[in-house]
């Protein structure tokens, strides 16, 4: 074989070699098909709501199925995600879940859009939900207390309110205290003085929810009160300090019945 010929067939191998190496690489570098999935977002009309309260829960579906469904699903501390309902998604892909929860806690909140087509099903992100439930302050221990104790039946003005706070028989004056949970956020009471006070008697009330927090005094006639809400998320001790004065005088006597009528706390925890 002449040099040429050598030649020839050399090139002829080179230009095989590289058509069969220029596919493979290109059939390597391929994009990979990927179906589309359900991208579902959420949130929650309040952070903390009070049980047995509306909670609503709203989000947007993309891609937007009109008629799709969405599971909603929820999640109490240490538990399994449970369904909780489900609501359809709108043309826009909009949809909207009302909810009445009604354990005390956190819980957190998900949606969850089943596969539909060629569509795959998604998840949303969880948002988190404090749900508050009232207790009464007199399941509390008293830090301390003097001349006070807690009440079964004592009245205002011929209304009657359980679970009160006052004084003993025959005290003039007196003072309480409890420590409150950090779970709590807002205390709701009636102040006054109580139907077994003497006429002419006064309650003089102090509630004091220490440094940097409320302090609200007042005083009360036979048949007066009032209902207060105070914040006490910041409050780590209450204090409950009243006196019982007789017509103009200053000076502790007997005769009135200084109340926290019905004090209620609103918590997290039952």
């Amino acid at each position: 074989m002449n040099l040429a010929s050598k030649l020839g067939v050399a090139a002829l191998a080179a230009a095989l070699t590289a058509g069969l190496t220029v596919p493979a690489a290109t059939a390597g570098n391929a994009p990979v098909e990927r179906k589309a999935a359900y991208k579902p977002t959420l949130k929650a009309s309040a952070k903390s709501v009070e049980a047995g309260k509306k909670l609503v829960l709203s989000g947007k579906v993309k891609p937007a199925t009109k008629g799709a469904t969405v599971i909603v699903q929820r999640k109490l501390a240490g538990k399994p995600w449970v369904k909780t309902g489900k609501t359809a998604v709108k043309k826009s892909g909009a949809f909207t879940f009302t909810d009445k929860p009604n354990v005390p806690g956190v819980r957190q909140y998900r949606v969850v859009v089943p596969k539909v087509g060629k569509v795959k099903a998604g998840k949303s992100k969880p948002v988190k939900v404090t749900v508050l439930t009232w207790r009464a302050l007199s399941t509390l221990p008293f830090r301390q207390q003097e001349s006070t104790r807690i009440l079964t039946n004592a009245s205002i003005a011929g209304t009657s309110y359980s679970g009160s706070i006052g004084p003993i028989p025959g005290a003039a004056e007196g003072t309480a205290d409890w420590n409150i949970p950090t779970t709590c956020t807002s205390l709701r009471v009636r102040l006054g003085n109580g139907d077994q006070t003497d006429v002419g008697a006064q309650a003089n009330i102090t509630l004091d929810g220490g440094p940097g927090q409320f302090v609200h005094t007042g005083s009360y006639g036979l048949g007066k009160s009032e209902l207060k809400t105070f914040d006490v998320s910041n409050v780590l001790r209450l204090t409950f300090t009243w006196t019982s004065t007789v017509g103009a005088s200053p000076v502790p006597a007997a005769g009135a019945q200084p109340l926290l009528a019905q004090p209620e706390l609103l918590c997290s925890t039952p």
